[in-house]
């Protein structure tokens, strides 16, 4: 709930809540976004993920990214592209936010195995992240793969928004 710091950053009548279940094979969160004043506000949402992976020469990013749009952070203040590959490999600096997809799958070629992000509400869009070639960084060993609401969210007063992810992970 709000309080005197919160109301500082953002004076909104809300209630943020996470919780993560872990089970045998899986890993679960939601996130419930509560608007419990009666005026309506707008947000977005991002779970920024950080997964280990053994090199990026090993690491594929599979999901329906082909043909899909993104915002290249990289390029001037920011610039739409249309995604050509049906996967993704990391040969550069990256900061991408790729709209409509929300179902990326990372395969580790060095480890045998894949991490299947299922986001099954609330998040459609994709970010992708890394600081290639950044050594104090680490960059050569780790990816960020972040489940976003990109477009505001307009919560009415009194309802909620929800967004479900699961991490399953799987041999290759």
């Amino acid at each position: 709930l709000p309080n005197d710091y919160t109301k500082a950053m953002w004076d909104k009548e809300f209630k943020c809540t996470f919780t993560v279940t872990l089970t045998d094979d899986q890993l679960d969160t939601k996130m419930n976004v509560e608007n419990c004043g009666e005026e309506a506000f707008d947000f977005q949402a991002a779970l920024h993920s950080y997964f280990t992976v053994s090199s990026l020469e090993n690491l594929e990013i599979s999901g329906s990214f082909e043909g899909k749009e993104f915002l290249n952070k990289m390029v001037g203040e920011g610039e739409m592209q249309t995604e050509e590959r049906a996967a993704i490999t990391i040969s550069e600096e990256y900061d991408r936010v790729y709209k409509g997809v929300n179902d990326p799958v990372l395969k580790d070629s060095g480890t045998g195995k894949k991490l299947n992000v299922m986001n099954t509400a609330g998040w459609e869009d994709t970010v992708l992240w890394n600081p290639y070639g950044d050594e104090g960084m680490g960059f050569n060993q780790f990816v960020c793969v972040e489940s976003v609401k990109f477009d505001p969210v307009t919560l009415e007063g009194g309802n909620s928004w929800v967004g479900d992810m699961t991490l399953k992970p799987e041999d290759l």
